[in-house]
């Protein structure tokens, strides 16, 4: 009996126990601290710069692949990638022993011309002078016949002369013609030679470093294989793709900012140039941007372009006041009970130290911009203004 009493005052006394641990915790519950300095700020829209961005790829603006225009064996290749080179450079040699010996030949058979034009210009000489000697002995001739002092065959044989006579100049100034034009084709032949023997150096076409080299000493050039790729140093262009539906808000010589990764420096380029065409797989334009000069420009190198279409109205808020919660994005919102709400956003373009908020507030709701790190969803704050 004793025992049995005992057991029921133990239980008992578990029971207002537990009774005394349900008001402790209904008391933590009815008196959550409130988290003070915390500040936030009413969304308001403002007004800013309307911008889209377009990449590309930074080029050089004037490159030009080198290939021979003969077929031969390389014997000579005098720069690399990255050297720079001066305009009329020799930077590929090419085997040019056949082509050698064809411009002598032609040379020569200038020089076998020239003498065939010396002695014709002897022969005409020779020739006009046996012709006036016929002809003054054709008319003294004429006047005597006519007088009765010499005999017809006398006549007939001085006029058979001066016939004889005229042929020969007339031959020999033939003779004449026919080695000047003999001339002319062999001075042709020497210049297509020279050309050809001109072809078997292949030189830089303007001051530029070189940035591709497919030649090695020993391979076979052949005409339309690009052996070299020179660039034009220090000029270069970003070539930027545009859609059909924002190619009104570019226009030729417009300033437009340009950032390169791998400048550290702010670019700001000018449209030089729309391709008229589209692509007609992606439906883009191209837009040609010259670059101003900087050292650190390269073909090759990843920009991006921003196009200015005027202003809009956004909301923005400080870059602190917007959280990252593994893949989610989101703000604390400040409710008019006191809790603090976390409200996912979609955020857009950052305009110096403010997001864009594209998305998940509406203007006039109090965001908070400090001690955000501090707060938890659903717990109370003490709010003031942001300064």
């Amino acid at each position: 009996m004793k025992y049995k009493k005992t057991l029921a005052g133990a239980v008992f006394l578990m029971f207002l126990g537990g009774c005394s641990k349900e008001k402790g915790a209904s008391r933590a519950t009815t008196e959550e601290p409130l988290i003070k300095g915390v500040e936030v700020v009413a969304v308001r829209p403002e007004s800013v710069a309307d911008t889209f961005e377009s990449v590309g790829t930074v080029k050089a603006r004037q490159s030009a692949a080198l290939s021979s225009k003969i077929i031969g064996t390389i014997v000579g290749v005098s720069v690399r990638e990255g050297d720079h080179v001066k305009r009329g450079q020799t930077l590929i040699e090419i085997d040019s022993r056949d082509l050698a010996a064809e411009l002598r030949g032609a040379q020569a058979a200038v020089e076998e011309a020239n003498s065939a034009i010396k002695a014709g210009e002897s022969a005409v000489s020779a020739a006009r002078g046996q012709r006036e000697l016929a002809a003054a002995t054709f008319k003294r001739y004429e006047s005597l016949v006519a007088k009765g002092s010499v005999t017809p065959q006398e006549f007939d044989e001085v006029s058979a002369k001066y016939r004889v006579a005229n042929a020969e100049l007339e031959r020999a100034e033939e003779n004449q013609r026919a080695a000047g034009a003999r001339k002319k084709q062999t001075q042709a032949k020497v210049a297509y030679a020279q050309t050809l023997f001109e072809y078997s150096r292949i030189t830089a076409p303007f001051d530029g470093v070189v940035t591709a080299k497919n030649a090695e000493v020993g391979m076979l050039a052949s005409p339309g294989v690009a052996l070299m790729t020179v660039e034009q140093s220090g000029l270069y262009r970003l070539e930027a793709q545009v859609g059909e539906s924002l190619l009104a808000h570019v226009t030729l010589g417009m300033a437009v900012p340009v950032a390169v990764d791998a400048v550290d420096a702010a670019l700001t380029g000018k449209v030089g140039e729309i391709v008229p065409a589209a692509d007609p797989q992606s439906r883009t334009f191209t837009i040609k941007i010259d670059l101003p000069t900087h050292p650190r420009l390269r073909s090759g190198l990843y920009g991006k372009a921003s196009f200015s279409r005027g202003q809009k109205q956004t909301l923005l808020l400080p870059v602190p006041a917007v959280l990252e919660r593994g893949q989610l994005t989101g703000v604390f919102v400040a409710g008019h009970d006191g809790r603090a709400e976390f409200r996912l956003v979609k955020t857009g373009k950052r305009y110096g130290e403010r997001f864009e908020i594209l998305s998940g507030l509406s203007a006039g709701e109090r965001v908070v911009v400090k001690g955000a790190e501090r707060i938890a969803e659903g717990s109370r704050v003490a709010l003031s203004a942001a300064k």
